[in-house]
């Protein structure tokens, strides 16, 4: 593909998105694939699996991704990991997982908090899946570096029982994904720190994988043509520190953002502690992070549940009042209001092109992204093709 792209799926509140990277490449940063509705007359839910198999690439005829990073192990991170890819031996995949469309993982990124305690659901198949793959790494084999069988901790927590695994640490930039080196895209991880993983008293949230998604032009430049940031479910507590360590370094470049996906599928703990009636003040450094947009232009993506002016957190409707002061409300898009003539939620794609992220030309009708009071941007389609954010 000619240019890099973003898709920000509608899951609910929970996060899924895909990276199609220009190189082939494909990077899947969570999943929250809820069981589509069976009545074909229900459009609200989008099928994450249907178009999931329609963008990623086959290997001998089996879909697979590159990259899947669980950025921390709640639910709502891995929800579908069991049903929709494959967990085993890469060599003992066959007719039955191919007819079930079980897609391949050629490199699992995971924090160590995944192996510290037993948890839900498809959290644990992914720490299955994990302690498969450090096997290998334990025992030397050198099927640890073959496609199916690797495996990445971000973050280091001292212990040297994941010693044998390679990590990832803050300040790292990372260029090669899957064992393939990419010149013009590369990830400047920011966390889960150190004392956080740590902490036995730190929570899944507060040892988020957060990082920032560089794009080039070409592999000489300097600048970037595009930047966003990820931070799944990390508080304000963790941006804090994030800036803290950013600006100590003199390194606020990695902060910059043109795309930047809400934390905690917009909830209030990105600006204060809950409950928000006892902590009705965003901190001035959560307002700060939101400062680093490049443009005016640039895009704060919440991806949540419908918000509506109630007691829910999250999505919390001050919270999104705090993002739209800061981008404006035809800047604020949300997932499960984004819409194509009809009733079903689309994904928010954003191509990478030489004049940064652009949103591609709707195929039919008009996209439209309904606020929490039923009103909202309303983009028109662009006749050359795509349309600048």
């Amino acid at each position: 593909m000619s240019n890099s792209q973003i898709k920000y799926y509608p899951v609910g509140n929970g996060d899924t998105t895909l990276l199609n990277l220009q190189n082939g490449t494909t990077i899947l940063v969570d999943c929250n694939i809820r069981e589509k509705s069976k009545d074909e007359n229900d459009e609200t839910s989008f099928d994450v699996k249907e178009d999931l198999l329609k963008c990623i690439k086959k290997k001998n005829g089996n879909p697979f991704i590159d990259v899947f990073i669980l950025t921390h192990p709640d639910v709502d991170h891995c929800r579908g990991f069991e049903t929709n890819f494959y967990q085993g031996n890469p060599d003992n995949y066959e007719e039955k997982h191919r007819k079930k469309d079980e897609i391949l993982i050629g490199e699992l990124w995971v924090t160590s908090k995944l192996f510290k305690h037993d948890h839900a659901d498809d959290a644990n198949k992914v720490r299955n899946e994990a302690n498969r793959r450090k096997k290998l790494y334990d025992d030397n084999n050198t099927d640890s570096n073959k496609f199916g069988n690797r495996l990445i901790v971000v973050g280091y927590d001292g212990e040297e029982k994941l010693g044998n695994v390679p990590h990832y640490i803050p300040s790292n930039i990372v260029d090669t994904f899957n064992g393939i080196k990419n010149d013009l895209v590369s990830f400047f991880i920011h966390a889960p720190f150190k004392d956080d993983l740590q902490n036995a008293e730190s929570g899944k949230n507060e040892t988020s994988i957060a990082f920032q998604v560089r794009f080039k032009k070409s592999k000489d430049d300097n600048d970037f043509v595009g930047l966003a940031i990820f931070s799944s479910d990390s508080s304000h507590y963790i941006w804090k520190k994030i800036l803290d360590e950013t600006i100590s370094h003199k390194n606020e470049a990695t902060l910059k953002w043109d795309l930047f996906l809400a934390p905690h599928h917009c909830s209030w703990t990105f600006f204060n502690d809950t409950p928000q009636e006892d902590h009705p003040d965003p901190k001035q450094y959560s307002l700060k992070i939101l400062d680093y947009k490049r443009t005016d232009k640039s895009k704060i993506i919440a991806s949540c549940k419908e918000i509506k002016n109630n007691d829910d957190n999250p999505p919390h409707y001050q919270a999104k009042q705090q993002y739209v002061n800061k981008v404006k409300s035809d800047n604020f898009l949300h997932t499960e209001t984004y819409k194509l003539l009809g009733k079903t939620p689309q994904p928010i794609v954003f191509e990478i092109t030489n004049q940064g992220p652009m949103k591609p030309k709707e195929e039919e009708g008009t996209a439209k992204n309904i606020g929490s009071a039923g009103l909202g941007a309303i983009n028109k389609p662009s006749s050359y093709g795509s349309e600048p954010i």
